[in-house]
This record gives C-alpha cells, structure tokens and sequence, in this order.
C-alpha cells in the first residue's frame, strides 16, 4: 500500500512540469509517447531538461531503442560499461536505457557547470562538430515550445 502511496505522489510531481503532454517534434523523427513519458520522468528524477535527453535520443539513435554501435546500445546509445556502473543490466530496456542516459548527462552537466559543449564531447568519445552542432539543433528545436515566448535570437545562424 505504501508503494502505491509513494508512486502516486511520484506522478502527480511529474504532471506538475510545464512540459508539454506529446512529444516535441525533432525533424521527421517521431517519438514514441512511451519514451517521451520516460524521458519527462527521468528529467524529473535528475533535474536536467526533458529536451536534451530527447535530442541525445533523436541524434544518438533515431528513436531506435535497439540500435548499437560497437560497444553502445539503445535510445541513448550508452556504453555497456557506463550501463553497468550505473546498474542497467539491459541497456536496450528503452526506460533503463534513458535514466542511465539521463543520470550521466546529470552528472556531466554538474560537472561542467551546464556547458553543452563540453557535456556531449564527454558524453559521446567521438563527439564531432557535426555532432554537436546537430543535438544542439535538436535542443533547441524540441525546447522552443517553451522559448517561443521569450524574443528570438535565431537570426544569428
């Protein structure tokens, strides 16, 4: 009964986000609702921004939770030996995947203070301009619901 209690709780914080219900667009890529709800749980759980879990999502993987390469699987491509020291004995389980994910960009973003940059340059090993540039582009075109409100800068591309 208490779990039940504790869940419930659990939820009604997380309906509290001003985050959108549906997943923002990024490009063409659709993503599932059962990953966005993933996502927001873990951003709730971490504190980092839904939008760039889901950017490291659409540009890692393209939405696949069974894509790998090498030695990194799922959504957010994480390492096999990053899964385990995080304790995800399946990193192609779609929501174990993400909060492993979402718990090191966390830890990364603490680290350097917030900076993007240097955040996926550790986060992906190799991590190029193009890379970057394109989960930064993917950020900001899922956060713009939120940003739309506040005076455009995009002219600056």
């Amino acid at each position: 009964m208490k779990t039940l209690i504790i869940f419930l709780c659990l939820t009604t914080t997380a309906w509290a986000q001003p985050w959108p219900q549906t997943p923002p667009k990024i490009g063409r890529l659709e993503l599932k609702q059962e990953y966005w709800n993933y996502i927001k749980e873990a951003a709730q759980r971490y504190q980092i921004s839904p939008y760039l879990i889901q950017a490291v999502c659409a540009i890692e993987s393209r939405y696949d939770p069974y894509a790998h390469s090498g030695m990194c699987f799922g959504l957010m491509q994480l390492h096999i030996d990053t899964a385990k020291k995080y304790g995800i004995v399946n990193p192609l389980n779609a929501r174990d995947n993400i909060m492993g994910g979402a718990a090191v960009l966390a830890r990364l973003l603490g680290k350097y203070d917030g900076d993007i940059r240097r955040v996926l340059h550790v986060y992906n090993a190799t991590c190029t301009a193009a890379y970057e540039r394109e989960v930064i582009r993917a950020y900001n075109q899922a956060s713009l619901i939120e940003t739309s409100s506040l005076p455009s800068n995009r002219h600056h591309h």
